[in-house]
């Protein structure tokens, strides 16, 4: 019997946030522009206005040192690109 002896799980990407938000947020970014080089390079050349500005957003962004802001984009610009319709 475990009874009160047991402890909670910690979701260790939870505890790394709690602990270190900007740290991350430059894996989570990391991550999302892994998924956008891919993305874009399916794309070639064949960038919309939107995309371009998005990219200049995100690059914006973490010369600023927005870590957490730039990742929020470049998750959401994955999403975008990621979708079937992004190609019709």
């Amino acid at each position: 019997m475990y009874g009160a002896a047991v402890g909670t799980v910690t979701v260790l990407d939870e505890y790394r946030q709690r602990r270190d938000p900007t740290e991350a947020a430059v894996v989570r970014l990391d991550r999302a522009v892994a998924a956008l080089d891919e993305l874009v390079r399916a794309r070639g050349r064949r960038l919309s206005p939107t995309i371009e500005r998005e990219l200049r957003a995100i690059a914006r962004a973490v010369s600023a040192g927005l870590a957490r802001e730039a990742a929020e984009r470049a998750e959401r610009l994955v999403g975008l690109l990621a979708h079937p319709a992004a190609f019709g």
